[in-house]
């Protein structure tokens, strides 16, 4: 394992040695987790990078907006808040900052539709907001790809909402997650997210023009908690469950909730051959959701412990009414 840490890293194996042992990527079974991007002690594989098109992007006419991951909380401290990113990337240049948390509410919203639908044909769904997950299924379950839920990511939805009223604009997601940008490059959902960038390359640029993260109260909020908790293995369950309570959608829906990409394979087994016991799947590609990503700025037990403090002081709204301060008609919630 020490000598070929990539192979024995990647979930699914997509990795292979050739006979002067050099690595192989098998494309056709790689879901672009970047686990062994992160595995490798020599740094020898790598992503696809967006840093200049965004650069470009700023020094643009056009206007330019960062979409957060929810796991962005925690990440930096607790004193680093979502007040504390918004003002740094207005300082960088971009126009607009927005919590993909805000997008897990629209989801949930959709999905909890999706659900009571299939749930009362007796059909069974699994979840699209994780891409780590979704390119599992295409690829390694392609007979079940009908099964993905029609509802596109948080990511998206945020995009959609900003594209619908300004066309032009550009929007760019950051997070720890590195399937995120095959979800922008090669899933090619219309009006997704132009660009993503994981923590690492979004301060590269903040350090290129002298922007540095500072202590903010801990009061901007554009999502629910339940928007917010996207981000942990489970939160996409409890955020549809949540928004079918208030909408008083009172199906008896079980939720297998698979944590990482080892469970995720085996719920997908189980429900390929027919012996899934509960209705859904709610699919996470790392292991605690989000904020285990390949490109975290910090370990998941503590980032969970920091987050989850700083989630308890946020509002308690519902996910309704949050959704209620946006034109929902403006865009489609389907891919």
């Amino acid at each position: 394992h020490l000598k070929r840490p990539c192979k024995f890293a990647c979930p699914v194996n997509a990795i292979t040695y050739n006979e002067y042992g050099i690595s192989v990527i098998d494309d056709s079974k790689c879901i672009r987790c970047g686990k062994c991007i992160h595995s490798c002690p020599f740094g020898a594989i790598g992503s696809k990078t967006f840093m200049v098109d965004v650069i470009n992007a700023l020094k643009s006419d056009k206007k330019v907006y960062v979409i957060a991951a929810p796991a962005t909380e925690g990440q930096f401290g607790a004193n680093i808040t979502m007040g504390s990113w918004k003002k740094a990337m207005q300082e960088v240049g971009f126009n607009g900052f927005i919590e993909a948390g805000l997008g897990g509410d629209m989801t949930a919203a959709s999905e909890a539709a999706e659900w009571v639908e299939a749930y009362k044909a007796g059909e069974k769904k699994v979840t699209s907001c994780c891409p780590g997950f979704v390119n599992m299924v295409r690829l390694h379950f392609p007979e079940m790809a009908d099964k993905i839920s029609t509802t596109i990511s948080p990511m998206c939805a945020v995009s959609r909402m900003i594209k619908a009223q300004d066309p032009e604009a550009i929007t760019v997601f950051i997070g720890p997650c590195l399937a995120k940008k095959s979800e922008v490059v090669d899933q090619q959902i219309e009006g997704n997210a132009d660009y993503a960038l994981n923590y690492n390359e979004i301060l590269a640029i903040m350090k290129a023009k002298d922007v540095e993260l500072e202590p903010a109260e801990n009061t901007y909020q554009d999502s629910t908690i339940f928007g917010k908790f996207y981000g942990n293995s489970g939160g996409v369950t409890d955020s549809v469950l949540e928004y079918m309570k208030e909408t008083e959608q009172n199906e008896d829906i079980k939720v297998c909730k698979a944590n990482g990409a080892a469970e995720c394979k085996k719920a997908l087994m189980f429900l390929q051959r027919g012996r899934l016991p509960e209705d859904f799947i709610e699919g996470m590609a790392c292991e605690g959701g989000c904020v285990g990503g390949p490109s975290r700025n910090e370990e998941i037990i503590k980032a969970r412990k920091v987050r989850e403090t700083m989630i308890k002081s946020a509002d308690d709204r519902k996910i309704t009414d949050n959704l209620k301060r946006y034109d929902m008609d403006s865009f489609s919630m389907h891919r």
